[in-house]
């Protein structure tokens, strides 16, 4: 019996330790309890000061523009998806107002995933695009490094500059160069030789097939006839040389398609540019609510 007694807690201070995945049930919501904390970190993956600098950028953007927030920064989310954890924890607590000005980030370190998600009020301050190249710019270069402290200010710091209307760095973010666009590029520069190679070869092609065995001039076509059967369309094409009168006869099948399509894919990604300000930590107040925002897929986000 004390040997079971043992087990069960030690099993029970290694779950107090490492609480393992999070959804939306499990995680703690420290706003609900004070209004000033919107920051969930319960694995303690920022430090205490980094905590108190984002809930003060964060409140004051409730106070000043209206925009409810939540960051959870965790280890795991269920299912390993930072999406559906953000948008179902934007729904299930309300986050935002009546319009739909709710922001949730969200970081799972060992998942390697992360989220900026906004209502739809929000969407025209903060469209994907944009959310997509602060990511890229101020967020993922510190993920990349493990330095999730100036990853979380960074990227808070750009998202309240944006909301305040900050010209200057949306104008830098707005010109900055993109992995999408950088892949973009290549992939259709890609294409680009692929198909003069292509041309080359079947002109090199064309021409050597063309040309009269015995005396080398190129040959004439007289005549050429083409039919469908059995789903393939049938070729009988008859070559003459003009110098020696040699001729030669060619046929050949190519399949019926009445026509293809062809889909496309996205990329996202970028090239980083850092700086976050200072502000101050906040506390003494009472419980926050939630105002009944709601979240459809709004914002932008990835791995790393």
């Amino acid at each position: 019996m004390k040997r079971i007694l043992y087990l069960l807690l030690f099993f029970s201070l290694c779950s107090t330790a490492y609480p393992g995945v999070y959804n939306v049930q499990n995680l703690p919501i420290p706003y609900l309890q004070d209004e000033s904390k919107h920051v969930s970190n319960p694995d303690l993956i920022l430090s205490q000061e980094t905590v108190s600098a984002l809930d003060s950028i964060l409140y004051k953007m409730e106070k000043e523009k209206g925009v409810q927030s939540l960051l959870a920064v965790i280890e795991s989310v269920e299912n390993g998806d930072c999406y559906e954890f953000g948008i179902s924890l934007g729904n299930h607590y309300g986050i935002g107002s009546k319009a739909n000005t709710g922001l949730v980030i969200v970081l799972a370190t060992k998942d390697r995933c992360y989220y900026i998600l906004t209502g739809e009020g929000l969407e025209g301050t903060l469209p994907d695009a944009l959310c997509r190249r602060i990511e890229n710019q101020k967020m993922v270069p510190f993920l990349e490094n493990g330095d999730w402290d100036n990853a979380m200010l960074a990227t808070v710091d750009a998202l309240y500059k944006v909301i305040s209307g900050d010209e200057t760095l949306i104008n830098e973010l707005r010109q900055s160069p993109t992995k999408k666009q950088t892949s973009d590029n290549k992939l259709f520069m890609l294409v680009f030789a692929f198909v003069v190679f292509l041309a080359i070869y079947l002109n090199y092609k064309n021409q050597h097939n063309h040309v009269c065995p015995k005396c080398k001039q190129p040959l004439k076509l007289v005549r050429s006839n083409k039919y469908q059967r059995n789903g393939y369309i049938h070729y009988h094409q008859i070559y003459c040389c003009p110098k020696c009168g040699h001729t030669i006869e060619k046929e050949h099948d190519e399949p019926y398609d009445p026509g293809t399509g062809f889909g496309g894919r996205s990329f996202s990604g970028g090239i980083f540019g850092g700086g976050f300000g200072n502000y101050g930590g906040s506390g003494g107040f009472g419980g926050g609510s939630f105002g009944g925002g709601s979240f459809g897929g709004g914002g932008s986000g990835g791995k790393f």
